[in-house]
Order: structure tokens, then sequence, then C-alpha cells
């Protein structure tokens, strides 16, 4: 008897500390949050504001980026079409091949994008890179090219002919790349970020609804095999939680006085309860 009255409840605690460690840790977030004045409606508030923000700078982006690309558009198609106007096709027809060149560097970059969300499209991918490269490469070589030509709007260029032809291949990889961030500006879409807080918050509570449940649970199981008959349910969960919740253990005696009832009825109770519970 003796035996019984001094031994600690040992059953199932280390799944029960876990538990308890992950609520008060929970519950100590919470209360951080709470002595930093940053309630719910608070953090809400925050997250409205800075969505707001990045929604703003978006479209901003997305304007500077669409200046940036119709600039840069100009620039190249004017010359590209003065280069096909000289050599290859001086006549009114000129204005095509800057549109060929120039359209398949947009076309190729805005397939890139399209296919990016199918791994499994490796071959259509290569194919619109080796376009977009080679579409890139001619359109800064053939601005390179027509700065070199000689202008009879700049009989002597000041800088000398690399300089000029240097000058002339910004506006062909600007294009290049203003194309890019356009179609990367496009797909990105602002979202909420989830509120963490409240997430923990609402595990913790998940949680200690779980304890409360099994222990009922428990008990219950415990009339059903005839055992314990003449203790409610609610006192055998309550003696269940102590015994597998507490930490550190109770002793039985301890336990009993808390519930109402005997030390030995607790130590009764726990018995029953290791038939019930998983081993």
């Amino acid at each position: 008897m003796t035996a019984v009255m001094d031994t600690p409840a040992s059953l199932d605690s280390t799944p029960a500390q876990g538990g308890l460690q992950e609520v008060g840790s929970e519950t100590a977030s919470g209360a951080a949050d709470e002595r930093r004045g940053l309630s719910p409606a608070d953090r809400r508030e925050q997250q409205s504001a800075r969505l707001s923000l990045v929604r703003l700078t978006r479209s901003t982006a997305v304007a500077i980026t669409v200046v940036i690309g119709a600039s840069s558009f100009v620039l190249s198609f004017s010359s590209l079409r003065d280069l096909a106007a000289r050599t290859a096709w001086p006549g009114y027809l000129a204005w095509l091949w800057p549109v060929i060149v120039d359209g398949a560097i947009i076309l190729a970059t805005m397939a890139l994008v399209a296919f990016s969300a199918y791994p499994e499209q490796r071959s259509a991918r290569r194919y619109f890179w080796t376009l977009l490269t080679v579409g890139a490469c001619v359109s800064v070589s053939g601005n390179a090219v027509h700065a070199m030509i000689p202008n009879p709007a700049v009989p002597t260029p000041p800088l000398g002919p690399w300089f000029a032809a240097a000058i002339a291949c910004v506006p062909p990889v600007a294009l290049v790349g203003a194309t890019h961030a356009l179609s990367i500006l496009w797909r990105f879409t602002p979202y909420e970020k989830p509120d963490e807080q409240a997430q923990l918050q609402n595990s913790a509570l998940a949680l200690a609804a779980e304890r409360l449940d099994r222990w009922d649970a428990v008990a219950a199981a415990i009339h059903e095999r005839g055992s314990m008959m003449s203790y409610p349910t609610q006192t055998i969960a309550a003696v269940l939680r102590h015994l597998h919740d507490h930490q550190p253990p109770l002793p039985l005696r301890q336990i009993g006085e808390q519930v109402g009832i005997r030390h030995d009825a607790v130590a009764r109770i726990r018995d029953a309860a290791k038939a019930v519970l998983p081993r």
C-alpha cells in the first residue's frame, strides 16, 4: 500500500511533456506579441499596408518597364530599318526587317514565360531559348553595324565608330531585359501572407482540444470494458489528465486529493487505462 501511495504517475509522460512544451512555446509567442501591442487587428492592418505598397511598387515597375521597352524598341527599330534600307531593301519594305528581328525577341521571351510552368516541355523551351539568342545576336549586331556605317548626319563621329557601336548596342540589350522584366512582373501577383501568430494560437487550441477529447474517449472506453463503473467518465478523464498531462508527475495521493477520490482508486484507473491505451 505504501508503494501505491508514493508512486508517481509516469505512464506516457514523454509525449505529454512534448505536447506541453509546444503549447507553452506557442502561448509564450502570443504573449510576446501582446507585450509589443500587436493585436490580430494591428497585424492585419500592417499586412494590408505592406500589400498595398507592394501593389503600388509593382504597378510603377510595370509602367517604367513598358516605357523602357517601348523606347528601346523604337531606337532599335530605327537603326535596323535604316540598315535594311541601305543594304538589302532600299524601298518601303525596309521596316519589315526590324519587326521580324525584334518581334522574334518578344515572342521568344513570352513563350519562355508561358512554358516555365511546364517542366516537361524541355524541347519547346530549348527552341525558344535558341530563337531568343539568335534574335538578340542579330539585333545587337545590326545596331552595332549601323552605328559603324558612315552617317551623313554625323560625318565625323567625335568618339569613334567603336564607341558609337557600343552605344548602339544598348537599345536591343535593353529591349531583351525589359521584355523579360515585364513578363516576370506580369506573372507576379501580390498576396497576403498568412497570420503566423494566429496559426500558432489555433494549433495550440487544437492540441488542447485534442487532448481533452482523447482522455474523455479513454474514460468512455474504460466504462465500455465494464471497469470503474462507480466513477463517472468526467472523473476518470480528470484523473487521466493529471496522470499523463502534468509535468512533473504527481503522486497518486495528490491526484486523488485534487479530483476528490481515494489514491487507490487513482491507481485502479491508471491500471485500467493501460489496457485501453496503445502500447
